[in-house]
């Protein structure tokens, strides 16, 4: 039977019965009464103790633990909150040959991020290929191919700005949320690691920052073989990068263990045959009918087929027409709706993954 915590007024309610069946003759006791004054005072220290209790008894447990008492819990597995990460990018600088552009250098973007160069480059040939990192970790340090970024102090003899190449400036991801956090501590929870089983690669790769979902194919291309794929929801393309995916591989192969240390990874014997899968959007498209055809109406059920592709999407993964209009129905407003496209449930491939297409509105 779960805890039941007493509010205040009860617990005053309870001393002062208790005063009144212990006091010969007492029926009721006044407002500004000695008895009452202690029944209020001692109600409070006792209801202050509840709620500790209470919070305790939150901290217990992954599913209900603050902030605190989650990293706490994940501790004791090893399981670290994933850092934030500063994004990268690398761009041509125009200007004078010779000319020195420093190690440290700082470049601006229009929306006032701020990156670093990496290494000091010397113009040649009329330009320079300059490697920088944002300042501050996170994802706001993602930016698209093609932008320019300004010297936040003009160089004599350097253009004061610089075009980002054809890659764009990526891979800077966000601390990881309580969200997240919490539900990996559950995974390791209710799966243990086997030394090598295939939700052991989803583990590894989960714990990579910046990937929010994997999927190991055991046997992927003949027995003694694992396929893996994984994606980055949080990114404006989910589909990792090359430099993203041999990231994730070479922590698989080998990493330290954040609660003892130690080196761990797929068995030796293991490496040859895992296969990295660079996963192939298997775009879903919509159309629905919908009562009552408001921007309210549609946004709501755009963000429940969002988390419905999220959570249920993925390699070798189906989307069913009968979770499709559930998520549909459940949106807020939606009276009713008629779902047309898809017309079946849409199974995705060991190298496919479900992502968000078009959705079309039309009126019920």
């Amino acid at each position: 039977m779960p805890f039941t915590r007493n509010s205040l007024s009860d617990i005053v309610d309870r001393i002062v019965s208790d005063f009144q069946t212990r006091i010969t003759g007492a029926t009721s006791l006044l407002r500004r009464s000695t008895l009452s004054i202690i029944a209020r005072v001692n109600g409070g220290a006792i209801h202050l103790l509840y709620e500790f209790l209470d919070y305790i008894a939150r901290q217990i447990f992954v599913s209900t633990a603050d902030e605190a008492g989650l990293e706490a819990i994940a501790s004791e597995y090893g399981i670290t909150r994933e850092a934030a990460v500063a994004a990268t990018g690398s761009g041509a600088a125009t200007g004078t040959n010779g000319v020195i552009i420093p190690a440290g250098t700082e470049l601006q973007s229009t929306d006032d991020e701020v990156y670093t160069t990496d290494d000091a480059e010397t113009i040649a040939a009329g330009t320079a290929t300059l490697d920088f990192t944002a300042l501050v970790a996170g994802a706001d340090g993602n930016d698209d191919a093609g932008i320019t970024l300004s010297f936040v102090s003009p160089i004599a003899g350097v253009s004061t700005s610089v075009t980002v190449d054809s890659n764009g400036i990526a891979s800077g991801t966000d601390e990881e949320t309580d969200a997240d956090l919490r539900e990996r501590v559950l995974v390791r929870k209710r799966q243990p690691p086997h030394g090598g089983a295939d939700f052991d690669y989803e583990v590894w790769a989960l714990e990579v920052s910046g990937v929010t979902r994997a999927w190991a194919i055991p046997s992927y291309q003949g027995i003694g073989t694992i396929g893996l794929a994984f994606v980055r929801d949080d990114d404006d393309d989910i589909i990792p990068s090359a430099a993203e995916i041999a990231t994730v591989r070479a922590y698989i192969v080998e990493h330290d263990d954040p609660g003892t240390g130690k080196t761990v990874g797929c068995p030796v014997t293991a490496e040859p045959g895992l296969y990295m899968i660079t996963p192939t959007p298997l775009v879903v498209d919509f159309t629905i009918a919908i009562y009552p055809n408001t921007s309210a109406v549609q946004t709501a059920i755009t963000a429940n087929l969002t988390d419905l592709i999220e959570r249920d999407g993925g390699s070798e993964e189906t989307l069913y027409l009968s979770k499709i209009s559930e998520a549909i129905s459940l949106a807020t407003s939606e009276s009713r709706h008629t779902l047309t496209i898809p017309a079946a449930n849409i199974t995705a491939t060991a190298t496919e993954v479900h992502t968000m297409g078009t959705i079309t509105f039309g009126d019920y």
